[in-house]
């Protein structure tokens, strides 16, 4: 009797905690309503940039790919520049990317509390500048 007991609370502790472990895998959203432009540069071109969900809210991921693709390590920042359906309101934030020793392309991520309104527009840029004023993108 105490073995059916234990194979049934594992086998509900087991159920519990894969259902509770599908709320921490970030998850593709795949169509928010939103426009991405990837824009290029002489730096860098915006290889992809995808919304996602998590536990944390929304955050747009993407990566970078320096220009040309033989350059070494790439610095800079990520502008991310957001104009409403609307076409009047534009909100402009930075991020930097992750850079990996070995790797070519450079990851970046940014957070959202909510997703953009469906209609808007999100121009992404990578800067080969450490900082600047304002948004250029």
């Amino acid at each position: 009797m105490n073995r059916r007991h234990a194979v049934r609370q594992f086998a509900v502790i087991a159920a519990a905690f894969l259902v509770s472990s599908c709320a921490w895998v970030p998850s593709y959203v795949s169509e928010p309503g939103v426009t991405i432009e990837r824009m290029t540069t002489s730096s860098g071109r915006v290889s992809s940039a995808n919304f996602w969900e998590d536990r944390k809210g929304f955050a747009l991921r993407g990566e970078i790919t320096p220009q040309p693709i033989t350059k070494g390590p790439m610095g800079g920042h990520v502008d991310i520049a957001i104009t409403a359906p609307d076409g009047e309101s534009t909100e402009c934030r930075t991020t930097r990317q992750r850079i990996g020793v070995r790797d070519v392309r450079k990851q970046f991520s940014i957070r959202f509390d909510v997703l953009p309104t469906p209609g808007s527009v999100v121009q992404i840029k990578h800067h080969d500048s450490a900082n600047h004023d304002g948004c250029e993108v």
